[in-house]
Formats: C-alpha cells, structure tokens, sequence
C-alpha cells in the first residue's frame, strides 16, 4: 500500500499538459487578467459554468495564476459534470499552487471529484494523501469523512467507521456511521446511533435517501414495522426506491400478506441493480414457496441459478431449491445441488445440514435408499458435532457391515465424549453378535474407564456383557448380567431364554423370565421355551397355562408360527382332559406332520374307547 501512494504522489505531480512556454506570462500581477478570473469564479458561484469556461477559454493566465486558472477551470467542469476534465484541472491546480491553505483545498476537492465519479479506489488513495500530508489541516474532518464515504462504497465497512469516527461529531458524519454499522448487521449499534440523530437533526434525511432507507430498514430489522414503512415509503429516487420496496415486502410478508409481498418483489424486480434484482428473485421463490405455490417458486430459483450464478444469494437459492425437491420427493435432484455447494475448499454448511436432513428421513422409510445415499455423502457428515446425528445413523447401519463399522470406529476415535462410549458400545453389541468375544471385550473394556456414563448406560453394558458370557459358554455369569438389568426389555427375555436349564439357578431365572414375559409380551417362541421348561420341571399346571396363553393370543399376533401352535396344542392335549383336550387334537389333525398324524391317531383311540365305555 506504501509503495501504491507513492506512486499515485509522482503520478500527481507529474503533469499530463504543461503549458507552452510563449504562453506563460512573467511573474508580475496583471490586474486586468486577474479579473477574469474572478469573474469566472462568480459564475461557477452562480451556478453558470458555460459562461465562466467561456472566459477561461479565452484568457492567457500569467504564471502566478496558474493555479487559480486551473482551479477555476477544475470547478466550472465538475458543474458541468465533466468530472474527468475537472479531475485534469484539479491535477495541474495543485502542481502549480504554492504551499498554503488553497493547496490542501486543492487535494482535497480532486479526491472529492474522484469520490462522484465513482473512482472510489482512486479517491481512497487521494484521501489517504491528504492525511499524510496535511495532518493538521483545518479540512482533515471533511477528508476524514470523504475517506469513510470511499471505504463504505468499497464494502469496507469497518474501516469505514473508523474514518466516520475522525471525522468528528457532524450530522453527516454520525449517519453515515451508523449506515457503515447497518450495512455490517451491527442492527442494535446503528439503531442506537439514528435514533438520537433524528431527534437531533431530522432534516439531514431531505439530502440523504441512502441514510433515509438505512433508517428504515434497521426499524424493520428491529421490529418496528410501522416506523419502517414510513421512511421506507417516503424514499422517492429509483435507486433506492426498489431497495425499499423489498424491505417492504419483508415487512408484508412477516404480516402474512404473501400477496402484497409478492407485489413489492415484482417492484424490486424493475431495478437495474443485478444484485438487487438477484435478492428479489430469492424473495419471491420464498413467497410463493409460503403460499403453496411450488412450481412458481421453483422457477424463481431456477432463475437465479441460470442467470444470477454465484454468492451467497445464489447459495441460497441452490439450497432452498434442493429443499423444495426434497419435499417434492425428488431426493436424487437435491443431492445434486447440495453437492455443487458441498463440492468446494470450504463446503456450505447449511447444505450439509440438508444432507444430513434427508439422510435421516430416508433412513426410516427407504433401507437401501439409505444406504445408497450414506455411501454417496456421509463423508461430509463425518464431524464431532454432529455425533447425534451419526449414532442415529450407525443404528440405521447396524446390518450393513463395513459402512457400520465405519461409522462407529470414526465415532470412538472424533465423535463427543457420549458418542465415543455409545459407539465403542455398538461396536462390542456387533462383534458379540458375531461370536468374536475378543473383539467385544475389547470394545467394552475401553468404555469402563467412563464411569459416569456407564451409571446412566448400565444396562446397555450389562447386555453386551451377557452376549459375550454366552459365547464364552459362562452361562452363569451371562445370567447374572441378565438379573442385573434394571429396565427389561424383550431382547433381554430372547437372551435369558438360551441360558434357561443351563444355570444352576433356574428358580431365579425363571421367574425373572416369567415377570418379564408378563408384562412386555414376546414371540411364540418365548412363551413355548417358558412352557417346555415349566414342563420338564414338573410344574406341568404351570406349563399349561403358557400353552393356553399362546393359543389365546394367536387372534392378536397372526405371525406366531404353525409350527408353535400345533406344539402348544399337542402339549394342551397331553395335559388336559374332555372336550379341551379333544378340540385340542382336532385343530392340529389336518396335515401331513408327525403332531397331525399322531393327534389323529390319538382321536381313534379316544372315539374307540369312549364307544367300549358305552358297551360295557
């Protein structure tokens, strides 16, 4: 930066037009001339720059004028909104000046005229001069303040305030600091600025329509909706105009007319502004989106992708339309556009929300969707602070083999404190299941050290440690795991039933297999295995009350296999008698089986020895 203003300072004083050295006069002060001069300036005063360049034209400065000639050339151009010309003049005004009070003047309205002309780069640098300097000239505010309305039309807003912040307490300087805070969303700072200021010098706002719909989109922003719409409609000038009617379509929108809100966008839409129009466009998409009118949404959005591409509006848009899709249940053309978003050196984390969003839709209603999609774009998942999320997904897993024990292995080494023990638990319940004890206990010894998670999770750790019992053939100790459990659940009834008659304290694990069987309820499998162990322990009365429960639940549970059933009622026939244990053998009769054939068999002999009874 150094090194650019001092290149800028030679360019400055080095002159593109020196004049002719016949045309420069001697030293000596012509009165005559001089009044052309002055003459000229009391045009430019007057607003009549034609006529003072027509003078100026005309007239042979002497060298001691030079730069009161230029300067009064510089000026009649800008009024004449020949600002390039006036930039020239400006130039060789200053060169020519001697140093003084009228030099800094000088500098300092050529980086103002480079500020109208929208050179702001070049008025930043001319600003920036002056201050170097001139530090203690009596204008320094004014280019304090020049040098903030440069940095502001730049976007730099921070540097900005700080220019506004030199350039004292003026009206203008104040307002515009509080515009540079609206502009960063620092809505409370600027509100507090503008609020004092209109009470103090309201009728700065007549000259600024750029304070005027700062004023009012911060009302809006605020909540102060009715304030809002009075600066906002009071804005007349096209350039600020549409900006206001968008702010006044958000205002219509959070009042819930859609309608009215879509008639501001539409106004917004007319202005020559790209970027404005760009915004309009994603506030009508969201408008229609609100009233139910999808597909003109869509085509909103569609819109901005094609013609608008690029920042954040553009983002926006993207996202919003992939969740339009989504909706729409077109999930393969959000994934789409969530990858164009995801697919860069620093993804957008709302699209990653969104994938993260419809992976957990689709893991409830679509198992081999599900699959297919965490295989395409769980690797932008893989973050610490969406641990919840991947355990949810884990479970959606668990029968997938390596994707699972991905998932869960990422999670014990990154994921949240909770996340690593429940993942490292998932992980011992997988390799259990499978019959690798050595694995398991690997997994769950790493989890132990967790005290006050294990206090809250104990029951999980007591299950996984009787699966690992079980294939360690420890029945005994895999039943006490089981007894310990406070919370029962069915799989717990499921686990208990492979270790009934295998411990030496059967009693005990049977009734705890018959309170929970009771209370939860269970396949017919359970039922038989607590019936079949009754039986063989003599407790036949016992037994025949879980045949007859399976059977007078069969109505209620249409999958209880044929087999279970045919099972139950040969065992109902065996320790019944009469008409139970008839109808009994009735049921199961049909059929090809061994239980068939025999309950035939046994329907003979009834039917024979209930006719020998009548006979004798």
């Amino acid at each position: 930066m150094v090194i650019k203003i001092l290149v800028f300072t030679i360019l400055l004083l080095i002159p593109t037009h020196v004049e002719p050295v016949e045309n420069i006069l001697p030293v000596q002060v012509d009165t005559d001339k001089s009044l052309h001069i002055k003459k000229a300036m009391e045009f430019i005063s007057s607003n009549r720059p034609a006529e003072a360049m027509q003078i100026l034209s005309g007239y042979k400065p002497s060298t001691s004028e030079l730069s009161s000639y230029h300067y009064a050339y510089a000026k009649a151009n800008e009024l004449s909104d020949k600002q390039h010309d006036s930039i020239e003049h400006f130039r060789l005004a200053y060169i020519y000046s001697q140093q003084g009070e009228m030099k800094e003047l000088i500098l300092l309205e050529r980086a103002e005229a480079y500020l109208k002309m929208g050179c702001y780069s070049e008025s930043v640098m001319s600003f920036r001069i002056f201050l170097k300097n001139f530090p203690d000239s009596r204008y320094v505010p004014r280019a304090y303040l020049g040098l903030g309305d440069s940095l502001y039309k730049l976007g730099f807003f921070n540097e900005a305030i700080v220019s506004y912040g030199k350039a004292g307490n003026s009206s203008p300087a104040l307002y515009r600091k509080a515009n540079a805070l609206q502009s960063m969303g620092r809505i409370k700072e600027a509100y507090n600025i503008y609020m004092p200021m209109i009470g103090r010098d309201s009728g700065y706002l007549k000259s600024s329509e750029d304070t005027l719909y700062n004023i009012g989109e911060n009302l809006r922003q605020v909540g102060k909706f009715s304030d809002a719409k009075g600066y906002l409609n009071s804005i007349k000038t096209s350039s600020f105009k549409h900006r206001a009617d968008m702010s006044l379509g958000l205002i219509v929108m959070e009042e819930a007319k859609i309608d009215v809100a879509i008639k501001y966008f539409n106004l917004a839409l007319q202005s020559s502004d790209r970027q404005l129009r760009r915004r309009a466009l994603l506030y009508l998409a969201s408008a229609y989106a609100k009233s139910g009118r999808q597909d003109l949404a869509q085509s909103r959005l569609l819109e901005i992708r094609n013609e608008y591409p690029y920042g954040k509006d553009y983002d926006a848009a993207i996202l919003m339309l992939s969740q339009l899709y989504r909706k729409g249940g077109k999930v393969n053309q959000a994934i789409s556009l969530l990858k164009e978003l995801v697919l860069r050196r620093s993804p957008d984390r709302s699209a990653i929300d969104e994938f993260e969003a419809i992976i957990l839709e689709t893991k409830d209603r679509d198992a081999e969707g599900f699959l297919k999609l965490w295989g395409a774009v769980g690797y932008w998942l893989l973050e610490p602070s969406r641990s919840q999320s991947l355990l949810k997904i884990a479970k959606g897993l668990r029968h997938s083999g390596k994707p699972f024990l991905d998932v869960c292995i990422w999670l014990s080494k990154y994921g949240s404190d909770d996340a690593k023990a429940q993942s490292r638990l998932s992980l011992a319940e997988f390799y259990a299941d499978i019959g690798d004890a050595a694995s398991a206990a690997r997994y769950l010894l790493g989890i132990e050290s967790l005290r006050h998670w294990i206090k809250s999770n104990n029951d999980d750790v007591l299950r996984i440690k009787a699966k690992i019992h079980l294939v360690d053939t420890k029945y005994e100790k895999a039943a006490e795991s089981i007894l310990s459990i406070k919370d029962v659940k069915q799989e717990d009834i499921v686990l208990l039933s492979d270790l009934l008659g295998l411990t030496n304290n059967t009693r005990k694990a049977l009734d705890f297999y018959e309170k929970a069987l009771n209370r939860l309820g269970g396949p017919s499998r359970l039922y038989i295995r607590l019936a079949d162990t009754l039986y063989e322990m003599g407790k036949k009365s016992d037994a025949l009350k879980y045949y007859r429960t399976l059977i007078s639940i069969q109505p209620t549970a249409p999958r209880i296999a044929d087999d279970d059933i045919k099972w139950a009622l040969y065992r109902i026939s065996m320790l019944s008698q009469g008409k139970e244990s008839v109808d009994a053998l009735k049921r199961i009769q049909k059929g090809n089986d061994i239980l068939s054939r025999f309950s035939s068999v046994r329907l003979k002999e009834s039917d024979l020895s209930e006719r020998m009874g009548r006979v004798f």
